[in-house]
């Protein structure tokens, strides 16, 4: 089992939903040939990213230019996984459960939202989930409240106080931070989770202060794999 916080904390949930009774395999949102595909897709491209990345300086192509490049590439690489993961969920879980359910159409911040307020989650914890699984990110580049600057960062909500500028490896963190999220959902489906030696910690105390631990990862572009 990963020791990652994100990891962690995305099992932590998953076994809190399991043991409130609203897991329920829907075999007609499994495509086990769109995540076979995808898993060998985020290696390819985590691998061809981190090499790009850095070499940024060897380039012919003006720095900026390839830099949007980049920055845009992690944008829907992101994405990309907040959309299975929200493909994951509708999987496992029991629309009949939520209230108002879900459907084709449903989207993950629906998702997350209807499950928190099933499982009667306080508004701290729920803010901690909404910054685990990105929903302030997803929200501003799925609704087009972004711009690539003249110095190479992402700033999303760039209109309002929720303005957030995010850097190459600031993007790096958030991939990282998808692809461990969406790797405890597939261990825990596989079963594949293992308890630490040390008694868990409880749901409140694992993720309460998630939001700020986002906002704190180590920039590493190696973290990328």
């Amino acid at each position: 089992m990963s020791f990652d916080p994100n990891y962690k904390a995305t099992v932590v949930i998953l076994k809190d939903i399991e043991s409130q009774g609203l897991v329920q395999f829907n075999k007609e949102y499994l495509d086990e040939e769109f995540f076979r595909n995808f898993i060998k897709f985020r290696r390819a491209f985590s691998h061809s990213m981190s090499e790009l990345v850095s070499k940024l300086d060897t380039f012919e192509t003006k720095n900026e230019e390839l830099t949007n490049f980049i920055i845009y590439s992690e944008l829907s690489y992101i994405n990309s996984h907040l959309d299975a993961i929200k493909k994951f969920l509708k999987i496992v879980i029991n629309p009949i459960k939520l209230e108002e359910g879900f459907g084709k159409y449903t989207t993950l911040e629906q998702m997350i939202q209807r499950i928190c307020n099933k499982m009667n989650y306080n508004e701290k914890l729920q803010n901690s989930i909404r910054g685990l699984f990105l929903l302030d990110f997803r929200e501003a580049t799925t609704q087009q409240v972004f711009v690539i600057d003249k110095t190479g960062n992402l700033v999303i909500n760039h209109k309002d106080k929720r303005k957030k500028e995010l850097n190459l490896k600031d993007l790096a963190d958030c991939s990282s931070q998808a692809m461990e999220i969406l790797s405890a959902m597939f261990d825990w489906s596989n079963g594949k989770t293992q308890e630490s030696e040390k008694k868990p910690d409880g749901l409140d105390n694992l993720v309460s202060d998630l939001t700020k631990q986002v906002q704190e990862l180590d920039k590493k572009l190696d973290r990328l794999f």
